[in-house]
C-alpha cells in the first residue's frame, strides 16, 4: 500500500491511500468467511446509525510505531463497506510537545517521568493551535476518533466549541492501581469531558471517572506489507534501508548473509520498556553457559531508525545505550549480536526487511517490562513463529502458556529465558507445533476483520450517544 502525505493546515496533514481491502477478505473466504460474515452483518447495523457521517482518525505520526501500521487497512477495510473514512496526522513543532507525551506514555505504564509547567504550557498551547486547524476540516456531521494522549487536548479544545460524536482510543494502559498510573489518568480525564467513548485494549486498563468504554484489542491485516511473505533472497537494493551494528565497525554483516543465520529475534520501538537489556542478558548467558549449544546463534535486535519516528525523542538516546551495553559484553557474546536498524524513508521497504526477518527467525523474543498490547508479538504469531514472551500484560493477554507460546515469569526473567534459548535449540521443545497453533488462534482473534463488528459497534454507540445528548440540551 503506498501512503502519501498531504499538508491541509499548519499542524495536520491527510494521509493518502488506496487499496480494496475488502476484496482481499473476500477473495481468501476459505479461510476469513465467517469473519467476513460477522463483519458485514455489524456494518449493516452500523449503517442505520451512522448515515453518510465522514469518520476522522486523528493520530500524530503515519510511519513508526503500531497505531500507523494498523490504520490504513483498518480504514481501507471501512471505506470497503462503504463508510467515508478518512485520516489526519497532528504534526506539533515544538520538541517539547512530544517530551511531554511520552512522558505521559511512561507514566500510563507506572514508569514516573518527571515534568514541568512549561512542558506542559507546551501541550496546551501546541493543542490550541491544533483545535483551531481542526475547525477548518471537520465537517459539521463528522465523526472523531483520536488516538493516545498526543491529539487528545488538541481534539479536546476542539469538540468543546464545536461538538461531534466523538471516541478516544487509548492503546497503552496499567492493570493495576497505582499513584502514577491515577494522577495520569486525572490529568487525561480533564480533556475527555466532549468525548462520547473511550476504546481501551483490555478491562483492566479501565479508570475511575469514565463508564462509556468499550474494549477492542489491536489486531493486524493479514494484507499488511509486513505480513506478506517475500519469496527468494532479500536484493541489493533493501540493504540500502538498513543498518546492522553500526556501531561497531567489525561486525557489520549484510542483511542477506544475516537471514541465513539461525537467530533469535526481537522486534519493537528503541524504548526502555521493551526489554531489550532483558534479551541481551538472557543472550550474554546463553552464549557462556552453553557455548557448544549456542555455536552458530545469533540474536537479531530491530526496530525503526530512530531519526524516522518523530513522536519518540528518547529513542535515539536509548538505542546508543543498548549499543553500548552490548560494547561491554564478552567479545565471544557480542560478535553474535545483530542491533538491525530499519530505515523508516520507504515503508514497504521497511515492512519487507522486518517482515523477513520475522519469517526466518528461529524463534522470536518479547521480553517487554510493560506492553499495551504488543503488534510485533501478534505478527510473529501470524507467521507460524514460536514465540518467548515475558508475563508484560499485553504479551501474555496473546499467548495461552504451552499452547500459542511461552511466557516466562518474574523473577529471574533473563535466566529462564536463557534456559529457553537452549532448549529452543537443543530441540525438546515442540518448535513447529508452536507455531502452527500461534497462526490459527491468530486468525480467529487478531486479524482487523475479527475486531470490526467491535470497531462498528463503538461507532454507532457514540454517535447514539452524541445524539441523545444534544436532544437533552
Amino acid at each position: 500500500m503506498n501512503i502519501a502525505l498531504s499538508s491541509v493546515e499548519k499542524t495536520l496533514d491527510e494521509v493518502v491511500f488506496h487499496d480494496d481491502i475488502l476484496a482481499k477478505y473476500q477473495r481468501e473466504r476459505d479461510i476469513y468467511g465467517s469473519l467476513l460474515d460477522a463483519a458485514e452483518r455489524a456494518y449493516m447495523a452500523c449503517r442505520v446509525r451512522l448515515s453518510d457521517r465522514r469518520v476522522w482518525h486523528i493520530n500524530s505520526t503515519a510511519f513508526g510505531g503500531g497505531v500507523a501500521e494498523m490504520l490504513p487497512h483498518h480504514i481501507a477495510l471501512m471505506r470497503g463497506f462503504g463508510i467515508d473514512m478518512r485520516w489526519l496526522i497532528f504534526k506539533p513543532r515544538d520538541k517539547q510537545f512530544f517530551a511531554f507525551t511520552k512522558g505521559l506514555h511512561n507514566s500510563l505504564h507506572n514508569v514516573q517521568t518527571p515534568t514541568t509547567d512549561e512542558l506542559v504550557a507546551s501541550y496546551e498551547r501546541e493543542s490550541r493551535q491544533g483545535a483551531r486547524d481542526l475547525r477548518r476540516i471537520i465537517g459539521a456531521d463528522d465523526v472523531v476518533i483520536v488516538h493516545d494522549p498526543q491529539p487528545l487536548a488538541a481534539a479536546s479544545f476542539f469538540l468543546e466549541s464545536q461538538p461531534h460524536p466523538a471516541i478516544w482510543r487509548c492503546h497503552i494502559g496499567y492493570p493495576q492501581r497505582a499513584p502514577t498510573v491515577d494522577r495520569t489518568w486525572e490529568f487525561l480525564r480533564g480533556y475527555l469531558r466532549p468525548f462520547h467513548r473511550v476504546v481501551l485494549s483490555d478491562a483492566d486498563y479501565a479508570f475511575n471517572g469514565f463508564s462509556d468504554i468499550d474494549i477492542i484489542p489491536p489486531s493486524i491485516s493479514p494484507f499488511a506489507d509486513k505480513n506478506l511473505s517475500y519469496p527468494g533472497e532479500p536484493g541489493d537494493e533493501l540493504e540500502r534501508y538498513v543498518s546492522i551494528n553500526r556501531y561497531d565497525e567489525d561486525l557489520r554483516i549484510s542483511l542477506a548473509d544475516l537471514i541465513t543465520e539461525r537467530y533469535f529475534l526481537q522486534v519493537s520501538r528503541w524504548d526502555r520498556l521493551k526489554g531489550i537489556d532483558r534479551v541481551l542478558e538472557a543472550f550474554r548467558r546463553f552464549v557462556e553457559n552453553e557455548s557448544s549449544v549456542a555455536d552458530g546463534t545469533s540474536l537479531v535486535i530491530a526496530g525503526p531508525d530512530p531519526a524516522g519516528v518523530s513522536d519518540d525523542p528518547e529513542a535515539a538516546e536509548y538505542l546508543s545505550e543498548c549499543e553500548a551495553h552490548a560494547a561491554r559484553l564478552p567479545r565471544k557474546v557480542r560478535q553474535h549480536i545483530r542491533f538491525v536498524c530499519v530505515s523508516m524513508n520507504d515503508h514497504q521497504k521497511n515492512a519487507e526487511i522486518i517482515s523477513r526477518l520475522q519469517a526466518r527467525a528461529f524463534a522470536v523474543f518479547q521480553l517487554s517490562k510493560e506492553e499495551g498490547f504488543g503488534l510485533a508479538l501478534t505478527e510473529a504469531l501470524f507467521k507460524c513463529r514460536p514465540v518467548v514472551v515475558s508475563d508484560a500484560f499485553g504479551l501474555k493477554r496473546q499467548i495461552i502458556d504451552g499452547v500459542n507460546g511461552i511466557v516466562i515469569q518474574e523473577p529471574g526473567i533473563e535466566e529462564k529465558a536463557s534456559e529457553i534459548m537452549r532448549r529452543l535449540v537443543i530441540g525438546t521443545i515442540a518448535h513447529p507445533w508452536l507455531g502452527r497453533t500461534a497462526r490459527e488462534m491468530c486468525i480467529q482473534n487478531s486479524v482487523q476483520i475479527a475486531r470490526a463488528p467491535s470497531w462498528l459497534q463503538s461507532i454507532a454507540n457514540g454517535v447514539a450517544q452524541f445524539e441523545a445528548d444534544s436532544h437533552s440540551q
